[in-house]
């Protein structure tokens, strides 16, 4: 069950923009341009900053590289446009997505968002999508209004699903079986180092962050030996850190199954399948959940050596400042994504947040805060339009991803959002572009928000009727984590058992 828990990620996923990757050309005549490492690019100005989209940071993982760590983007001579997005990674269709099947397996590229003028040393923030691994896209997100706040934001792809999670006993793990979607993530934020001045950021600071199964990369982050130095602080929304622990046993077994289904004996039968193929064999069944989750990254290999809930206490993790936070009725989405009404107000709705989320995220800054500064929110305004293709009736609460319209703008479904939203939206970039900046969300003209500290602490509340803080002793009783604290057991989704 609690595998299946991270693969609510699917819901913070929504429509994006399915576009050819942009051609070379021999020059630039308009918009900004800057040289990175591997050649030109040409982006465009709008009235919020300049943005530049569909930059490879990687070679196109096809073929002989399918389930082979990223390799190096090729140079290219000339100004290569960068005013379309790069396509979205292979991935089933899905009630969230509102596409079809993509079969599309050259996918690693990104986009970059930075103020009008970014000539200084601004902090970095690389943004992972969430899709329960499987689904999703970085184009999803413009973040033109984070960094005109004074951050260079950067949006990435990662292999997905079967494509990037896949283990098999013939795919080794010191190659990164298991864990190509997160190599892939390390490749961007290795292009993030080497380029990141050229866009106007400072290489010596830049914040991942992420939401749902991007909180979970986040988390992967955190834990993995190989990502030390590339990031210096962590956002983790709505994705505890202590569901991310797939073993390398049950992720081998989950391969060698879909070897079998398509009546492969080898790795390289399964390479030799089209994507289509692959992603058939891996779409859930009639009846069952699209949050089912079969493929994440996964422990006890040379990527991830350990799972947070032995990692953690041993101090084995990146020693960096970090916000961590849920959503007050994350589970409402889940139940949506089985057919059921997820009605914020329900009993299943409360217990499904709380065992999963709520006391997950608070156990994570429990063990957390003694070693590194960690600050905790509850997103809790209730009336932001959904960010999902649901009837416009349907009551949501405060659902998985209903934060992310206040942080970036969604172009293929527009929000609105009030006035009282608007304010909150300006508050919460401000927290998050202060902690970009320097690993702590408090600034001028911003809400106090303290420390999180068990027991005494406190955890910020971000309302649209006005930001406060409850004790943290509030918040353990009030999502009942005496119970989930204390018990192996979760309440199951509809349509994954």
């Amino acid at each position: 069950m609690i595998r299946r828990v991270l693969g609510l990620a699917a819901a913070c996923a929504v429509a994006a923009a399915v576009l050819a990757a942009p051609a070379t050309r021999a020059a630039a005549d308009a918009g900004p341009v800057v040289a990175t490492d591997k050649g030109k690019v040409e982006g465009v100005a709008t009235d919020l900053g300049r943005v530049f989209r569909g930059i490879p940071f990687a070679a196109p993982p096809v073929g002989p590289l399918r389930w082979k760590p990223p390799q190096a983007a090729a140079a290219w001579d000339g100004v290569r446009p960068a005013t379309e997005h790069g396509r979205p990674c292979a991935q089933n269709g899905s009630p969230f997505m509102g596409r079809d099947q993509v079969t599309n397996e050259d996918c690693l590229y990104l986009d970059v968002y930075t103020p009008a003028r970014a000539s200084g040393n601004l902090p970095v923030i690389v943004w992972i999508h969430g899709g329960a691994f499987a689904y999703g896209s970085g184009t999803t997100y413009d973040a033109q209004r984070l960094a005109a706040a004074g951050n260079v934001v950067v949006s990435i792809n990662y292999r997905l699903g079967v494509f990037g999670f896949l283990a098999h006993p013939g795919l080794p793990a010191a190659e990164g079986a298991g864990n190509f979607g997160i190599q892939d993530q390390q490749a961007a934020l290795r292009w993030v180092k080497a380029n990141a001045a050229a866009f106007g950021g400072d290489a010596g600071n830049v914040t991942i962050a992420g939401q749902s199964a991007g909180s979970g990369s986040v988390c992967s982050h955190v834990l993995s030996p190989s990502s030390r130095g590339l990031f210096h602080r962590a956002v983790m929304q709505s994705g505890p850190c202590q569901l991310v622990a797939r073993t390398l046993p049950d992720a081998e077994a989950t391969g060698t199954g879909l070897a079998q289904e398509i009546g492969c004996a080898t790795a390289e039968c399964l390479r030799g399948r089209s994507a289509a193929e692959l992603l058939d064999a891996t779409a859930p069944a009639e009846g069952e959940s699209a949050l089912s989750l079969s493929f994440a990254p996964t422990t006890g290999t040379p990527v991830l050596p350990k799972p947070a809930a032995d990692a953690f206490p041993a101090g084995e993790y990146a020693k960096v400042p970090m916000m961590i936070g849920t959503t007050l009725h994350e589970a409402s989405t889940l139940l949506l994504s089985s057919g059921v009404e997820g009605d914020p107000d329900s009993a299943i709705v409360r217990a499904m947040t709380n065992a999963a989320f709520a006391c997950p995220a608070r156990r994570d800054a429990k063990v957390l805060e003694d070693r590194v500064p960690v600050h905790m929110y509850e997103f809790t305004e209730p009336n932001v339009p959904s960010v999902y293709a649901t009837p416009p009736e349907l009551e949501l609460g405060a659902y998985h991803g209903a934060e992310l319209p206040l942080l970036f703008d969604f172009p293929l479904r527009p929000i609105d959002l009030n006035p009282a939203q608007e304010r909150l939206a300006a508050t919460m970039i401000g927290y998050w572009s202060r902690f970009a900046a320097t690993g702590d969300p408090n600034g001028p003209g911003l809400p106090a928000w303290p420390a999180y500290r068990p027991v005494i602490g406190k955890v910020q509340n971000l309302h649209a009727d006005g930001v406060t803080n409850v004790r943290d002793a509030r918040y353990y009783t009030d999502h009942t984590c005496a119970i989930w604290d204390n018990t192996a057991g979760l309440p199951d989704i509809p349509g994954t058992e």
